[in-house]
């Protein structure tokens, strides 16, 4: 369960997590580091975090989904040296029902990770073959 607390302690919301979960055409495996946030994994808030000393170098990265694509969060990441990313949806970025800053318990949060859209093995045609070619799909982040 997630939960979202307020500046003054209090419970704002509460989410059920499936641990099953994971992000199309991120690659497969398990990762142990430490924890960093790093807000929305973009350019100033990666400096922001070198300034203060702090390094992903061998971590997982807690990032805040938005603020451009979970691809461009995830490749950002992976070049601050972090070994993996934890992506999750703030429910203040998010507008819930009445316009209101909410996920709602039932919100299913579906990304990928990959630069671009569609398959990455045949982007811009079809895929007759069924055979992936050898080699990671072009535009995967490598963690």
């Amino acid at each position: 369960t997630l939960r979202w607390v307020g500046e003054g302690g209090e419970e704002l919301e509460r989410l059920r997590l499936d641990p099953e979960a994971f992000c199309a055409w991120s690659v497969p495996g398990n990762v142990t580091g430490g924890l960093v946030y790093g807000h929305y994994g973009r350019p100033q808030d990666l400096a922001q975090l070198r300034a203060r000393g702090v390094s992903a170098r061998g971590h997982l990265m807690l990032l805040r989904l938005g603020r451009g694509t979970p691809a461009q969060q995830v490749v950002a990441a992976a070049g601050a040296g972090a070994v993996g990313v934890l992506l999750y949806p703030d429910p203040r970025d998010t507008a819930g029902p009445g316009g209101s800053p909410k996920l709602g318990g039932d919100t299913a949060v579906t990304v990928h990770v990959q630069e671009g859209a569609g398959d990455p093995f045949s982007r811009g045609f079809p895929s007759f073959t069924g055979h992936a070619p050898p080699g990671p799909p072009p535009g995967v982040p490598l963690i």
